[in-house]
């Protein structure tokens, strides 16, 4: 479920204090942070890279290929032919370069493309602008009636946690994992970036084949922002948990999209904000 680089976190010199002890001589473990080049690869294309990403060094080919369903670029399992310069048994691009060889039906303009949704809080109509972006790149909206009970979303932060390893480690990284709605973990993701870490969870789902899955729910390790959303909306999740608070695009973008968002998980207790019938009470 979950493949470690050694590289995903370094050791540095540390000056310790505490009121305790004073200044201590120490080695403390830090988050890699690298960036990483995704390149897109057929005879129709050529090669070109379509975007660099800062990310930490694990799962990379479940973050490009995530990224590029994401996009739009990709639009199933179908349109990858293989994933080259990547070593399986670190999760780890070679130098930092990861192509990812198409079909032949794949398009990409890399003068047109754009990597970045741009959400200006001045600008009165730039979130219906983001959510109609949103359904454009799905087509749909979330169909599944599927029910989870709320004890289950109330394991979820923990037991997400306890899969977290490179947080284990440094304290010091965002995580996001797939739960079905019995609460066993699919996959958990980590990355010092939150988008990153979801769209490795999204590239597992399509190199599985699981898009579109009515029985699935998506952990987050900090706040729901509409990128996460929009990201889950394109994967066709139905629940989206966060420890922390939405944005109100988010929200939005789950009313929008028929998604359930559930936040401030913790404690024993949540915020229901979207089509709430998803949540056995």
């Amino acid at each position: 479920m979950q493949r470690n680089s050694p590289e995903s976190y370094n050791f540095f010199k540390t000056l310790k204090y505490s009121a305790s002890s004073g200044i201590e001589d120490t080695r403390d473990r830090v988050t890699v942070e690298e960036p990483l080049e995704i390149r897109l690869s057929s005879k129709k294309i050529g090669l070109k890279t379509v975007s660099i990403i800062m990310r930490t060094p694990v799962m990379d080919d479940y973050l490009a290929v995530g990224f590029l369903f994401s996009e739009g670029i990709i639009k199933n399992r179908r349109d990858i032919i293989s994933v080259d310069n990547f070593d399986e048994d670190t999760g780890k691009a070679r130098d930092n370069i990861i192509v990812i060889r198409v079909a032949e039906n794949v398009a990409f303009d890399g003068s047109e493309y754009s990597r970045n949704f741009i959400v200006n809080s001045s600008c009165g109509v730039c979130g219906k602008s983001n959510i109609n972006a949103v359904f454009l790149k799905t087509g749909k909206i979330v169909r599944s009636t599927l029910k989870i009970n709320k004890d289950i979303i109330l394991t979820l932060p923990e037991k997400m946690k306890g899969l977290q390893t490179v947080f284990g480690e440094t304290g010091g990284i965002h995580a996001a994992g797939l739960f079905t709605f019995d609460g066993n973990p699919i996959i958990v993701a980590e990355d010092v970036g939150r988008h990153n870490a979801v769209d490795k969870v999204v590239g597992y789902m399509l190199i599985n084949e699981m898009i579109s899955r009515g029985d699935v729910v998506l952990q987050v390790s900090g706040r729901a922002g509409f990128e996460i959303l929009q990201k889950s909306a394109i994967a066709g999740i139905p629940v989206v948990s966060s420890v922390s608070a939405p944005s109100s695009l988010a929200v939005q973008t789950a009313e929008s999209m028929n998604m359930t968002l559930v936040c401030f998980v913790r404690e024993n207790r949540f915020n229901i904000y979207t089509n709430p019938e998803r949540i056995e009470i």
